[in-house]
């Protein structure tokens, strides 16, 4: 399709240089102009098949307010001054009028591109994906540099929601998600699309793991963040697992602080735990997929779509998660897996048993996640995207015709 799309990644870490990694390398077998501008380094750098353009043009952001907030002295001055650095290199956009697109597609809502990158949207249609729905809340802090950063980083967001009103089309992932960006955030309903998040097979397919399934294996994966993603539920379910099944092996495999209660836990049994408390390499993650015999998901909330399910049915394991989000309709309705209170280490326990207990019924969720890798498959995600921006464009044409 003779086409230019030019995607703006604006995060260095984390699942967003992984959904557009994918998504570009799916639209490049259909549209023969792909770019991408992004952060000079990312934790999808090597993702880039050879038909996706790639400019580096921003300063990758090595801090966040969590990680800002456990800073001390010069080094969190340090932190915030990488923090400044990064919002003022979004200057170098102006590439965008060197690759000269006919759609931009903002991957993340990104207060600072979104903002920098607004002269763009009278020029050019402009689609924006919105992976999570919460509304930006500001912290209070007796911190005066991280009163700042939070005062900033606040505007930002405020101002970032004016401009979202301006895309051409804002995608999303669930109808939920739909319906809290059109009444919360006032987009106009016509403008929001629902668009699934595609299935990751990328590490399923490049970094498929030689080792085997272990039996009685769980695995957390991903960041650990307590408001949100909680480890303690589970960490308290497992001496409830243990006494029904004592070689219970819980591999936790992600960044972010273990709370100490939690620590003491697993310290306490050892022999159950394996812990790989730092950000995992893409090679890495094959291996822990392939060892697990189930992956075990605890979100307080999910306003978006999980990453971690994704790669979970690529890899065909059954999903442990909470009722909370669309889990309920993307793991319950699909047999997938079994879904639990949020915060209730005992009925999460007695999940995890029951799937471990039941052979036959893991393997009948195992075959149920990877028909659902295949319906999320990015071809099919890619061709829906292409849709989006046809539609954008012929939208556009009438426009300026009137």
């Amino acid at each position: 399709m003779d086409l230019r799309v030019a995607y703006i990644l604006a995060t260095s870490k984390g699942g967003i240089p992984h959904y557009t990694a994918e998504l570009a390398n799916a639209i490049a077998k259909y549209i023969n102009d792909v770019t991408v501008i992004k952060p000079k380094t990312t934790t999808a750098d090597n993702m880039f098949s050879e038909n996706v353009k790639v400019v580096n043009a921003f300063r990758p952001l090595n801090v966040s307010t969590t990680y800002a907030y456990r800073l001390r002295g010069i080094i969190r001055m340090l932190s915030i001054n990488n923090l400044i650095g990064f919002f003022l290199s979004y200057k170098n956009a102006s590439v965008l009028e060197e690759v000269n697109p006919d759609i931009v597609h903002i991957t993340d809502s990104s207060p600072q591109a979104l903002m920098l990158l607004y002269k763009f949207f009278k020029k050019r249609p402009v689609v924006i994906t919105i992976h999570d729905s919460s509304k930006p809340i500001f912290i209070l802090t007796k911190s005066l540099p991280l009163l700042i950063y939070s005062t900033f980083v606040s505007i930002s967001n405020i101002l970032a929601l004016i401009l979202l009103r301006k895309a051409d089309k804002v995608i999303t992932h669930t109808q939920r998600n739909k319906k809290e960006l059109s009444e919360e955030w006032r987009v106009k309903p016509e403008n929001i699309v629902t668009i699934p998040h595609g299935s990751y097979r990328y590490f399923q397919r490049k970094f498929k793991s030689n080792v085997n399934e272990e039996a009685n294996c769980i695995l957390f994966f991903g960041h650990i963040r307590a408001l949100s993603k909680p480890l303690d539920p589970l960490v308290d379910a497992i001496p409830i697992i243990k006494k029904e099944i004592p070689n219970i092996k819980c591999i936790i495999a992600g960044s972010g602080v273990i709370p100490k209660r939690s620590y003491q836990i697993i310290e306490k049994n050892k022999p159950n735990f394996e812990v790989h408390n730092y950000f995992i390499p893409n090679e890495k993650v094959g291996e822990f997929f392939s060892r697990a015999s189930l992956v075990v998901i605890t979100n307080k909330h999910q306003k978006g779509h999980s990453g971690v399910l994704t790669i979970a049915y690529s890899f065909g394991k059954p999903v442990v998660t909470t009722n909370v989000g669309e889990f309920p309709t993307l793991v319950r309705d699909t047999s997938c897996g079994l879904i639990v209170p949020p915060d209730n280490p005992k009925a999460l326990a007695e999940a995890i048993i029951k799937l471990l207990k039941d052979e036959n019924l893991r393997k009948k969720m195992s075959k149920n996640a990877l028909k659902m890798a295949g319906k999320l498959s990015w071809d099919n995600i890619a061709k829906m995207h292409i849709k989006v921006y046809e539609e954008v464009l012929d939208e556009r044409k009438k426009r300026n015709k009137d």
